[in-house]
């Protein structure tokens, strides 16, 4: 499109709805607004937001939260050093040793994939490469061929 034209519409729009008169708010709309707000003001101290809280209840349970943390990262810390946290993870790692098992597998695979491929030569796969997308060009070719012959007037 031309810009100046879209300038000019652009302007026409702006001064039409700039034009409007403002829309009245519906008269039930601020009784209830200022209820509401009356009413958030007037609930107690712990309904309101943190922020809003006593000073001296903020303190005390910032301290407890500060407190609860450090506990439970000594107490974690502390299990990691148990005797039973060993048994546990040796539990644990028995029961997932088939994740291992596979691993190792598809490893074993890859490494025999990679060594057959460098075995064979850049030419041989060139040409596997070049045999494949030949024959998927034919495979679009038919079924374009089919799909026409399929769809035509005849």
């Amino acid at each position: 499109m031309n810009p100046d034209y879209e300038k000019h519409i652009e302007a026409q729009i702006d001064r039409a709805l700039k034009g409007l008169p403002d829309l009245p708010a519906p008269g039930y709309l601020l009784p209830r607004v200022m209820e509401r707000i009356a009413r958030q003001n007037c609930l107690p101290w712990y309904r309101q937001p943190w922020q809003a809280w006593p000073i001296a209840l903020r303190f005390a349970t910032l301290t407890f939260l500060l407190v609860s943390c450090g506990a439970l990262c000594v107490g974690c810390w502390q299990l990691t050093r148990a005797a039973g946290f060993t048994a546990v993870t040796q539990e644990i790692g028995q029961t997932f040793s088939f994740v291992t098992a596979i691993w190792n597998t598809l490893n074993v695979l890859l490494t025999a994939l990679v060594l057959v491929l460098k075995h064979f030569g850049t030419t041989f796969i060139v040409a596997c490469c070049a045999a494949i997308a030949f024959g998927y060009a034919i495979c679009v070719g038919l079924g374009t061929a089919c799909v026409r012959l399929a769809y035509s007037r005849r």
